[in-house]
């Protein structure tokens, strides 16, 4: 789904039927929003976090590099407490962000843009450096995850209102069934040490957890 973001916000009518590859609504960066999504589901960063990137913390930063490259990171990432740390990118992330680079950045930002996301530059009340606020970061995930319900058949398959720390959620499950339950590796990615939230982020989603007495 998140591959055929731009076709949902493609213009449609009669005088866009010539066009329909490039014309988008003014305000929409699809390229942007799927790099978003897949750098939250593949890092487990928080919206403030991600809000917070900026374009030199990306290592590398070449598009045709950052696809290549299998220990692309974002680095110095700052988080709650005044922590920092470093997280690699999957190789999701690191296609969504080269793609986004490549395709749309350069058109939104400006002089004083140092931000890694950029809100539209048609957008008139933005930020003077363009950055997202964390508060957009929710609006963009919450969309996603309607598009996606809209796509799909049967309540059982539906998101709901879908957040971005749903995506912080599995990651840390997903990373926690790939390390074999590392804490090193758990408090290293996501930044906590606190074993209460440690195993609020590891526990497995209800369909996951059903599954385990399924056959019991």
């Amino acid at each position: 789904m998140l591959d055929r973001l731009e076709s949902f916000h493609q213009l449609t009518g009669r005088r866009h039927r010539g066009d329909r590859s490039t014309a988008t609504h003014r305000h929409a960066r699809p390229l942007r929003d799927r790099a978003i999504v897949h750098t939250l589901l593949g890092t487990g960063l928080r919206r403030a976090e991600i809000a917070g990137l900026d374009l030199a913390q990306l290592q590398p930063r070449d598009p045709e590099h950052l696809r290549q490259a299998k220990k692309a990171m974002l680095t110095r990432v700052r988080g709650k407490g005044r922590t920092s740390r470093s997280v690699f990118l999957g190789r999701d992330a690191r296609t969504a962000l080269a793609d986004y680079l490549e395709g749309e950045r350069d058109g939104d930002a400006t002089d004083d843009s140092t931000a890694l996301f950029l809100a539209a530059s048609s957008i008139a009340a933005r930020r003077p450096d363009g950055r997202l606020s964390p508060r957009s970061i929710n609006t963009i995930v919450g969309e996603i995850g309607a598009i996606c319900d809209l796509q799909v058949a049967g309540a059982d398959r539906q998101l709901g209102t879908l957040r971005p720390h749903d995506l912080r959620h599995t990651f840390a499950y997903q990373l926690s069934q790939a390390s074999g339950h590392n804490r090193a590796e758990l408090e290293r990615r996501l930044g906590h040490s606190s074993d209460r939230y440690l195993r609020i982020y590891t526990n497995p989603p209800d369909d996951i957890a059903a599954a385990y007495v399924e056959d019991f």
